[in-house]
């Protein structure tokens, strides 16, 4: 008896020591850092021209060069909000705080940290990091898998015809974390697609 016990973990021990094996794989595979396979993309366009009735004095121009720490000052729509956190050399540094929105079955509140630079003819806003909040403990994961880039510009024309023109490029590569992995690629970039180009448009009307 004690024969035919050694001869079967002899022949066991061989594929346990391979479960094994698999198993260290496994774990470690899961603490590794998935490759960014899901893209968000969001280009947005939108002019606003100036009513004849608009005053003349300070000029379009003028007013488009006016400190851009006064931008904290603007009153933005569905609850969004610029805060200025500060000022880098000749950067301004602010907070965009945008209302949350619902994603699958997520709610989060982007906060972006933005510096803006402006010169003669242009006023450019770029988003240097962003973390979602929200009340979900999923939303701290969500944190860590991905990686977010959004530049902001606004020109004018100021003559004859006045208008101020704004152009948004935002760009978001994901690594699908926990749940979101069941869900289809496609699905969750059309979804993303979608979401942010309304954010992104809800924002934009607060500085036109």
């Amino acid at each position: 008896q004690f024969l035919q016990w050694s001869q079967l973990e002899a022949a066991v021990a061989p594929t346990t020591m391979r479960l094994t094996l698999v198993l260290h794989a496994a774990a470690a595979l899961s603490t590794q850092r998935r490759p960014y396979d899901t893209k968000v993309r969001v280009a947005s366009q939108r002019s606003a021209p100036l009513p004849p009735t608009a005053p003349q004095n300070p000029t379009l121009t003028e007013y488009m060069r006016l400190p851009t720490a006064q931008y904290a000052l603007l009153d933005l729509p569905y609850g969004a909000d610029l805060r200025r956190k500060g000022s880098n050399g000749d950067q301004e540094l602010f907070e965009l705080v945008v209302p949350p929105v619902k994603f699958f079955f997520l709610t989060v509140s982007p906060h972006v940290q933005c510096v803006v630079d402006s010169n003669e003819h242009s006023v450019v806003v770029r988003g240097t990091s962003c973390t979602l909040k929200g009340t979900d403990a999923l939303v701290r994961r969500i944190n860590d898998c991905f990686d977010f880039r959004v530049t902001a510009e606004m020109t004018w024309v100021d003559g004859s015809t006045r208008r101020i023109d704004c152009s948004v490029d935002l760009a978001v590569d994901v690594a699908p974390p926990g749940p979101f992995r069941l869900i289809p690629r496609r699905s969750l970039e059309v979804t993303g697609n979608s979401v942010m180009r309304v954010a992104t448009n809800q924002i934009i009307r607060g500085f036109l």
